[in-house]
């Protein structure tokens, strides 16, 4: 295990040899400030919106408009900017040693912020929980950040077509299941929420008591690739 230093040393470094400066590009007109803005504000409505469900998974109506929403979620540009910026070829360097060793002290202080707009009361809680749970399950042989991200927007439209069918079958999957199925939509929404946030940070306009460094572009980044992993294992009964 790393010492802290030693991690923000290396975050760093991944940082410099991937991050490009000219990803901007991609975002087209209004800059990249205005549409992550816009997507972490849609994102996270949604997200309040499947707990709002989740308490009343028996309101057909709730469920329809729901499955609306998951269908109308688009989260693949988000994911295709973090390709172009560089941030997911610097997770996909090294998985095996970035996330083992990821930590509470490299996440900025913003993460929690997004977590909380996204409808997570505890936002220090699931951080912790998220970070144990990368070190799990992101940094084996078996998984890679780039494979995980490009799997989000076609879980998402498998799920909005589960919650469709329990809006006119309710009694279609037992409760546990139903849990899972609102557990993993919200992680991924809440993934993507800080995935478009860890972006915003990157381009230096994210208004912030700290200024964002290096190694927490890159800290923030495998934490939104944890909360995207675990909410596709939710939805996949895993």
């Amino acid at each position: 295990m790393m010492t802290d230093d030693e991690y923000r040393e290396y975050l760093d470094a991944l940082a410099r040899r991937h991050l490009k400066p000219g990803w901007l590009r991609h975002f087209g007109p209004g800059g990249a400030a205005e549409h992550l803005t816009y997507d972490i504000e849609r994102l996270s409505s949604a997200a309040r919106f499947v707990r709002v469900v989740a308490d009343r998974p028996e309101n057909a109506n709730l469920l329809k408009e729901l499955a609306q929403e998951i269908n109308n979620a688009y989260v693949e540009h988000i994911f295709n900017a973090m390709e172009h910026s560089g941030v997911l070829p610097a997770l996909d360097e090294a998985p095996e040693i970035t996330f083992p060793n990821l930590r509470r002290s490299v996440i900025p202080e913003e993460d929690a912020h997004l977590l909380r707009h996204a409808g997570v009361e505890d936002a220090d809680a699931e951080i912790t929980i998220l970070i144990h749970y990368a070190r799990a399950h992101v940094g084996r042989p078996d998984s890679s950040p780039s494979r995980i991200a490009q799997q989000a927007q076609t879980e998402l439209k498998n799920a909005a077509g589960r919650v469709a069918q329990l809006a006119s079958q309710p009694e279609a999957q037992p409760a546990p299941k139903k849990r899972k199925l609102f557990n993993g939509i919200g992680k991924i929404l809440a993934g993507t929420v800080t995935a478009a946030g860890n972006l915003l940070l990157a381009t230096g306009t994210l208004i912030a008591p700290n200024p964002a460094t290096a190694y927490g572009v890159i800290g923030s980044s495998a934490l939104a690739i944890g909360g995207v992993f675990q909410g596709i294992g939710d939805l996949r009964g895993e």
